[in-house]
């Protein structure tokens, strides 16, 4: 009764130890000199152009807000979702 039990537990630890993820240290980015800032990437959709020119200041958050509205008020009408009957 005890072999068969210590065998179960000894076959088990090994599954665990061969399944085990092995952690391997992950690259540090290069750290940017001071001052530098990141390019913002160039947009492909009137969205993305929205929230670049959020990201470089040239909107407020109410200005992206009211865009943002006026753009899924325009999407509605030139695309209506069907309701379910």
């Amino acid at each position: 009764m005890v072999v068969p039990a210590l065998l179960i537990i000894a076959m088990a630890v090994c599954a665990a130890v061969a399944l085990w993820p092995v952690r391997r240290p992950r690259p540090v980015p290069p750290v940017p000199p001071a001052g530098a800032v990141a390019p913002i990437p160039r947009a492909e959709s009137t969205e993305g152009l929205l929230v670049v020119q959020l990201f470089r200041g040239d909107l407020t958050r109410e200005q992206y807000h009211r865009a943002m509205a006026c753009l899924a008020e325009r999407d509605a009408g030139r695309h209506p979702l069907p309701l379910p009957e």
